[in-house]
């Protein structure tokens, strides 16, 4: 293990209280916890406008681990293979060209730990019309760029992960999350609204190029009978929580003591309040998981991002 990764990985057991499962890689959540778990949020409110003008169709948004206060977005289909920074005020920061790389149907970013130290996921992940035989993420190490130094427009190193489902399925997909401690990406599909997702669990990135076949995990409780499609979601900075996203509401699943993080995502939901936003599917933990940050596609002439604490 690349010494970086595995002290990243020491200093996030450390603080979070988590046990490795050394078989499976997947982590229990300890009693002796310091993670600041929040499961009641106050009421929304708008932090800022986001200030990039390409953001027209906002898609998938994350909050830096490497960089506080700077967090990153991307369009839906039909723009170009790139991502931004924006501040959490939605100041604009800095946008990033995988130069190179296609951008099918992008529909989420995720954040976690890779050789390099800390990178961005980009899930090439949608499939409306259920017959893509391209589905990829893409990995890029954090860029170099803080609330008080903007990076403009650069390119960045990037690698390709293609994967496909197993036996040949063929899924539409707008959730990706990466788990902080064991570095393992899952994805959350969406079918049919009132149909709950299946999370599938993505075996460890470690060939670039080389397809993977996903592992099947479990079914959501989300959506229920009269929710809308699932949109987004995001785990929380110690992985004991996470966050799902539908246009009609929003939700959180949380672990109870000795659970693994898959165990977790069976359990019952608990609503969360969110900012009414004409086409919401991006949600982001804060990086010290005590807030967490929505936004919408630019159907207005203004974007807001929205921000609600822990009460």
């Amino acid at each position: 293990m690349n010494s970086r990764f595995a002290g990243l990985c020491l200093l996030v057991l450390a603080s979070c209280g988590m046990k490795p499962i050394a078989d499976a890689g997947i982590e229990t959540i300890d009693s002796g916890s310091t993670c600041q778990l929040c499961t009641s949020w106050g009421n929304p409110h708008q932090a800022g406008v986001i200030a990039e003008p390409a953001l027209t169709e906002l898609s998938g948004l994350v909050a830096s681990r490497a960089h506080p206060g700077v967090l990153y977005a991307h369009n839906d289909s039909g723009d170009r293979a790139r991502f931004f920074a924006l501040s959490i005020t939605g100041a604009a920061l800095g946008e990033f060209t995988l130069d190179g790389g296609a951008a099918d149907d992008w529909e989420d970013i995720a954040i976690g730990p890779c050789p390099e130290g800390t990178c961005v996921y980009l899930g090439d992940i949608g499939d409306n019309l259920l017959r893509r035989t391209n589905y990829a993420v893409y990995r890029v190490k954090e860029p170099a760029v803080t609330v008080d130094s903007p990076a403009g427009v650069i390119d960045v190193a990037w690698q390709r992960f293609p994967y496909q489902f197993p036996n040949g399925e063929k899924h539409n997909a707008e959730s990706l999350v990466m788990h902080p401690v064991s570095g393992r990406l899952y994805l959350f599909t969406k079918p049919t609204s009132g149909i709950p997702s299946r999370v599938y669990r993505f075996p460890e990135l470690t060939t670039p190029e080389m397809v993977l076949t996903l592992e099947y995990v479990t079914d959501l409780k989300v959506p229920a009978p009269l929710d809308s499609q699932l949109t987004g979601a995001d785990i929380s900075p110690c992985g004991e929580s996470v966050l799902l996203r539908m246009y009609n509401r929003l939700v959180q699943v949380t672990a109870t003591e000795g659970q693994t993080f898959e165990q977790m995502l069976g359990n019952d939901v608990k609503p969360v309040a969110v900012a009414d936003e004409p086409q919401g599917e991006a949600v982001a933990f804060s990086a010290d998981g005590r807030s967490f940050f929505t936004s919408s596609e630019k159907l207005t002439t203004t974007l807001p991002l929205n921000v609600s604490s822990c009460r």
